[in-house]
């Protein structure tokens, strides 16, 4: 499949590079484009991606890419949406702006029945909820009563979600709405321990016990069914396997440390054991009941069996090991040798276990093994020929295990140990950072040859993932060596994309990884050394589309795709223009009727002053208003609250005018007489939603000594931040 659609990657990058040339011409130009101008650009994004999923619908060999611009519609019109907010600075990263982009994403994902926008969809469905929990800028915290009735209902949520991604075949979705329904019940469960509620420490002390009971027989009952009928998939049970887990470990060290103290080691050996015996039980069965199953479905039952098992194994050993060197040598002394010990032990117990039904405890040994060398490693930290002498049995083991799976443990190990090695000794010695530059490309290099070399063998495919990683951190430098550098790294992925040597998932998937962390991570700020922001991704944008149109079309196979309702589409675009337009027309309402006003900011902490590109603001009305939350003997309302405000004896000058400051005189549910401003508080927190400043890129320092806002207050209370002086 992979190689009949290879011919649209370079259509693809092309539709990316072309958003973010739209997205940045707006960044640069932000100072020079007026309200009117800056509505009718963002509203113009919308439209253009529907003319072009209208054009694309009517082709009989490419109607496929009018999904793509149709699902690139959403798109558009979140970050319309999003530009509009800025403009006038009114939430424009709240929850509000994921849920009125996840309407129209909902409505194309029900009549075209298109994959790519169920996923959008369902990311923006959980954008919004957990924003709405927890919104961003503002520390929430909920009491034991709401945090059950809020994780219960998203359990309940998830697990609805997770039926229903089941009933449409949409796997893989139903799997991450499996992942998210377990993580907030072991959140809710690991917030409120066992012991903590069988000691009668907490409301609603019954209900968590309930609970408490009803995962454990759950999980129990999850582990019958599927080794009786085997009807889930293999994933769905390292899934159960490492959230419970999860629930399990914490419970049992938090009840061990309440009644030994630090001696929670007597609990950790005992629960290794029962944890190997369960995985030889399992594993056995698995074995014996797999030959019902084809030898793919035994296989990633076995992966993901011992891989849940494994990674719990070893957050136990390694725990119970440390608390037990800890009790021996004393928890503040240097024990680094006794690491050292534990390393050689474990990783020569782990290498003697030959039985398959054995699995999860020889990887378990050898993993734990691995860790407190590493933490050997560290403690030496000064003693840099320690790394490269503990290379030398981990290069060996490689070789010893070259086809087996163990291997890959053995090979990451024994590069980052060398790398260490080398850099420090580079540190020490006080060679420039360029030097440390080649050596990890260097490095990057080698393990692409052993790629080459052994790409069907384990060793192989670890070599192929730390040639990325490799090559990514090498590309830290700027002049004519990292252009150099830099070229190499896109010649390397490209021959991956469009020559690819393997169709393995864990080939496909890390080299697209690799690409977009390219250029969101290490080429964001290169490229604008050479061209304007806009400008380069236009060029690069065509570029693409450009190889696409000579080259790209001989060499994909069109897909059949259903054809949507150009209708009901053009319904959806009516109303996400007409929202756009609305919101717009609302604001500059607000704008030109608000009475302008002062509000004087407090300070904020430097280093979370700049977010993005907006200035995270403070104002003395929050400071007032926590002062009284928790220093008053009448704490202030919470929830939705209106400010009264009343003018202090200062002014500040704007537009050739004297605007008075303000200050609050009262917090309250009602709507007082006089100037006041729509807020929500919280534990402290007052939310008046003029907390960000959007500013023009780059210019942040500019913005750091301000001392004042200019905002205009309608006669609702709703407010519009213009401006900070």
């Amino acid at each position: 499949m992979f190689a009949q659609k290879k011919g649209d990657i370079p259509y693809l990058l092309g539709l990316i590079f072309f958003f973010a040339a739209i997205i940045y011409f707006f960044a640069a130009n932000w100072p020079g484009l007026d309200r009117p101008v800056k509505i009718g650009l963002s509203i113009s994004i919308l439209l253009l991606c529907a003319i072009l999923a209208f054009l694309y619908r009517r082709s009989r060999t490419f109607a496929y890419l009018g999904n793509w611009w149709l699902l690139l519609s959403v798109v558009a019109f979140a970050v319309a949406a999003a530009l509009i907010g800025q403009m006038y600075n009114s939430h424009a990263d709240s929850y509000m702006l994921f849920f009125v982009t996840l309407i129209p994403a909902v409505l194309l994902a029900a009549f075209t029945r298109y994959r790519p926008l169920y996923w959008l969809a369902f990311l923006l469905f959980e954008l919004t909820f957990w924003l709405k929990l927890y919104p961003t800028g503002a520390f929430i915290t909920y009491t034991d009563g709401e945090q059950l009735l809020i994780y219960l209902g998203a359990i309940l949520l998830h697990g609805a979600i997770y039926v229903f991604w089941r009933k449409l075949q949409e796997e893989k979705l139903s799997f991450i709405s499996l992942v998210i329904m377990q993580g907030c019940a072991v959140y809710l469960l690991d917030t409120h321990m066992l012991y903590d509620t069988l000691a009668g420490n907490m409301d609603y002390r019954a209900v968590f016990l309930l609970l408490h009971a009803a995962y454990i027989v759950f999980i129990v009952l999850f582990w019958r069914a599927f080794i009786g009928s085997q009807k889930s998939h293999p994933f769905e049970l390292g899934v159960h396997l490492l959230f419970f887990g999860l629930y399990v470990v914490p419970n049992m060290f938090y009840m061990t440390y309440q009644l030994l103290g630090e001696f929670i080691f007597y609990t950790g050996f005992p629960m290794l054991l029962l944890l190997f015996a369960f995985s030889i039980i399992g594993l056995r069965k698995i074995a014996s009941s797999g030959s019902m199953h084809d030898h793919k479905w035994r296989r990633y039952t076995i992966t993901f069996f011992t891989g849940a098992l494994a990674f719990i194994g070893t957050l136990i050993a390694v725990f119970s090991l440390s608390s037990f060197v800890g009790m021996l040598f004393g928890f503040s002394g240097n024990f680094s040798l006794s690491f050292l010990v534990l390393a050689l032990l474990c990783t020569a117990a782990g290498l003697t276990v030959k039985k398959e039904s054995w699995l999860v405890v020889r990887l378990t040994l050898q993993i734990t093994g691995l860790i407190f060398l590493f933490s050997y490693l560290v403690s030496e930290w000064d003693r840099t020929w320690t790394a490269f002498l503990l290379a030398v049995p981990l290069v060996l083991l490689t070789v010893l295990l070259f086809k087996r799976n163990e291997s890959i443990l053995y090979y990451i190990s024994a590069n980052a140990v060398l790398l260490y090695g080398i850099l420090r000794l580079l540190t020490e010695n006080d060679v420039s950072l360029s030097v440390s530059t080649w050596v990890l490309f260097s490095a990057a290099a080698g393990n692409a040859v052993v790629f080459l070399s052994f790409k069907e063998q384990p060793v192989g495919m670890a070599g192929f993932w730390l040639s990325i990683l490799f090559m990514l951190y090498s590309l830290t430098e700027k002049g004519w060596d990292s252009l150099f550098l830099h070229a190499v790294f896109l010649l390397y992925i490209f021959w991956h994309l469009f020559k690819p040597a393997s169709e393995r998932r864990l080939y496909r998937w890390p080299v697209w990884a690799a690409f977009i962390a390219f250029f969101i991570w290490k080429y964001y700020e290169y490229a604008w050394l050479l061209l304007h922001k806009s400008l380069s991704f236009l060029l690069i944008s065509l570029l693409f589309f450009v190889l696409w149109f000579i080259w790209g079309r001989k060499h994909t196979v069109p897909v059949p795709v259903k054809k949507w309702s150009a209708g009901l589409f053009a319904v959806v675009l009516v109303l996400q223009a007409a929202f756009l337009i609305t919101t717009a027309w609302q604001k500059e309402q607000l704008l030109q009727k608000g009475e302008v006003a002062a509000l004087e900011l407090a300070p904020v902490d430097p280093r979370s002053l700049m977010q993005g590109d907006y200035v995270q603001l403070g104002y003395t009305i929050g400071t007032v208003y926590i002062d009284q939350f928790y220093n008053s003997s009448t704490a202030p309302p919470e929830g939705k609250i209106n400010v009264s405000l009343k003018p202090t004896s200062e002014f500040i000058s704007y537009n050739g005018k004297q605007i008075p400051v303000y200050q609050a005189e009262a917090f309250t549910h009602q709507q007082p007489d006089g100037l006041f401003i729509k807020g929500s508080g919280r534990y402290g927190i007052l939310t008046l939603g003029i907390e960000h400043f959007f500013i023009p890129e780059n210019t942040g320092t500019k913005w750091e000594q301000k001392t004042h806002a200019i905002i205009r207050i309608a006669e609702n209370g709703d407010a519009f931040l213009e401006t900070i002086r």
